[in-house]
């Protein structure tokens, strides 16, 4: 049967007590730290890397408020752009409208004028017309003041008689 030998139990119980104790002390501690470093290692680099991608997504919360504000900015000047242009062109509008009115205007003033130049001039050329057809129809030369005087008058009653 079986043949048991208490001293070489004891003496193998001993020999696995002496080996985990030496084990214990020679290869799990340093691996137990070993693997204690490691862990506290990856927890830092988890919370490095949670930090950097928290501020990632600040910068890129920021970034896209300062695009809206820019978008922003910009829609406003290209509006304010807009409405300087319109006033700017109303303005132009208004002056090149005054200054046509102010020409028209000259022009009529000219062309009144001209006209009562004309007229008085024809008036006098009348005048002198029909001093001279009556001078020749009476047979003398008609030049004195109070002859001139009566054509004019009469010319002039002839011209407001035509004018209304």
């Amino acid at each position: 049967m079986v043949d048991i030998k208490i001293p070489q139990i004891v003496f193998v119980i001993v020999n696995v007590l002496v080996l985990y104790l030496a084990m214990r002390h020679f290869f799990f501690r340093p691996v137990q730290e070993f693997l204690a470093k490691r862990a506290e290692h990856v927890e830092k680099e988890i919370a490095t890397a949670e930090a950097s991608r928290a501020e990632a997504a600040d910068l890129v919360a920021s970034y896209e408020e300062k695009l809206s504000k820019a978008k922003e900015e910009a829609r406003r000047i290209i509006e304010t752009a807009g409405k300087q242009a319109a006033s700017t062109r109303a303005e132009v509008e208004a002056k090149a409208r005054e200054q046509a009115e102010l020409m028209l205007k000259r022009a009529e003033k000219e062309i009144s004028l001209e006209r009562d130049k004309a007229l008085a001039s024809l008036r006098n050329e009348i005048g002198e017309l029909s001093l001279l057809a009556a001078g020749h129809l009476l047979g003398q030369k008609l030049d004195t003041e109070a002859d001139q005087r009566l054509v004019q008058e009469f010319i002039a009653g002839m011209g407001k008689t035509h004018a209304q």
